[in-house]
């Protein structure tokens, strides 16, 4: 036995591990020719997760790992050559199905502070997302935190909430169950990347949520705002909504058909995909 770092560390003979990595994990591969496959030396028992993550894979966005074949999560212990197959969310589903890693749907968001685009089209199509551009990793981390759940809102068990960044190092931080890094960096793309993700098609609900501050949104009649509306907006808008957070007050002004058909456009690219998703 020797020491290292206060802890007792098993000495074992140095041994190969080879990886495959299934589906678009090869996004976050090294290697410029579209390799899959990443072997890796190793000299000390060591964790599949540390493993996977030494090759850029954040562990938020595996959802399978075989071990000569066996699944196994992320804690399996690595101490001799195995042949390592690293699934992603969109790997068949018949696959092991009961011995998956991930959450498939989740519905409510942290976005770090340079997704204000996509927390914002989130936000328009109703979904969850705390969002403040000035936060800092450490309050990231935070909020996904069971023993820290401040932050970036109000206090409240913020597990279930999935990150989304495209920091990739942040992503594999320990404290985060779930999450997602956005491919493109367009933010209608990263949008629809994220409802196929979480699988959100069927929970679009739009104009129900605050832009600015990410609160519910309740309808209120005219008479009740008309004190805080500009002279033609009261003359030629009847229909009013208002955010019960920052009292901030919606009504389908110009910018309204833009927003519906962003709307359009996100919900027309989904649709073919969930209709045959039902079918199958």
């Amino acid at each position: 036995m020797r020491i290292r770092k206060g802890e007792l560390v098993s000495e074992v003979s140095p041994f190969t591990i080879r990886l495959s990595f299934h589906g678009d994990l090869a996004f976050f591969l090294k290697s410029k020719s579209g390799n899959k496959i990443v072997e890796r030396r190793l000299g000390e028992k060591t964790s599949v997760k540390d493993v996977i993550e030494s090759c850029g894979v954040p562990h938020p966005e595996i959802d399978l790992i075989l071990v000569n074949g066996q699944p196994v999560d992320f804690s399996h212990i690595l101490e001799c050559e195995q042949e390592i197959d690293v699934y992603p969310i969109q790997s068949p589903h018949t696959l092991f199905q009961e011995n998956r890693l991930q959450v498939r749907i989740i519905d409510r968001f942290i976005a770090d502070g340079h997704l204000g685009k996509l927390a914002r089209d989130l936000r328009l199509l109703g979904f969850d997302v705390l969002y403040d551009r000035d936060a800092q990793d450490r309050q990231l981390l935070a909020a996904l935190s069971i023993e820290k759940p401040e932050i970036i809102g109000a206090r409240e068990g913020l597990r279930s909430r999935a990150l989304l960044t495209r920091d990739r190092w942040l992503l594999m931080h320990k404290v985060v169950r779930h999450g997602y890094y956005p491919r493109s960096q367009d933010p209608t793309e990263q949008t629809i990347e994220i409802m196929r993700r979480f699988d959100l098609f069927s929970s679009i609900a739009p104009f129900t949520r605050c832009l600015r501050c990410n609160a519910l949104l309740e309808k209120v009649e005219k008479a009740d705002v008309i004190e805080n509306l500009e002279p033609l907006t009261r003359i030629h808008y009847e229909h009013f909504r208002r955010c019960t957070g920052c009292r901030q007050i919606y009504w389908p002004g110009s910018h309204f058909d833009k927003l519906r058909a962003r709307i359009a456009g996100i919900r027309a690219t989904l649709a073919p995909e969930s209709q045959s998703e039902n079918q199958t």
